[in-house]
């Protein structure tokens, strides 16, 4: 079963082109915001401006909250949209390290040639967020824990 479950998780990421984040500054003060995604199972990536508040955050706390959702227009019920929420890990990848140059490769092959104006943009920086485990909310009565990262 728990198998099944992380499968359709990953699916269900796979599925998805943006994540909802929840960060908070040094002073618990919460920000609610967006970024585009890759993941290189098990961590997920973010691209993000030095001048978003998500980025400020990240760099202070080191944490960040992801939810991923189903689109509005493909739910049955809205009370009941499909979504996977994790808590997660914050790091800063070095940029052109090797790790940052394959997923550059990731975020592009994704995103296409709007990724190619901001891959260069010297205020952006890339995080690699860890999940620590998960709920996967998948009908009415059916929050399923999460074990991340999936094992193998």
């Amino acid at each position: 079963m728990a198998k099944r479950v992380e499968n359709n998780v990953l699916q269900f990421l796979s599925s998805r082109k943006t994540l909802v984040m929840a960060t908070v500054d040094k002073n618990g003060a919460p920000n609610a915001s967006y970024a585009p995604f890759v993941t290189r199972t098990p961590w997920l990536y973010v691209y993000t401006s030095a001048r978003s508040k998500h980025t400020q955050n990240m760099t202070e706390t080191t944490r960040a909250s992801v939810m991923f959702i189903e689109d509005e227009t493909r739910s049955g019920n809205l009370f009941a949209r499909k979504r996977f929420t994790s808590q997660c890990r914050a790091e800063v990848v070095e940029r052109e390290s090797k790790e940052w140059r394959t997923v550059m490769s990731l975020f592009k092959k994704k995103f296409g040639k709007v990724f190619a104006m901001i891959r260069p943009l010297p205020d952006f920086t890339l995080f690699r967020l860890i999940p620590s485990g998960g709920l996967y909310v998948c009908g009415f009565g059916q929050a399923l824990e999460v074990t991340w990262p999936p094992t193998n």
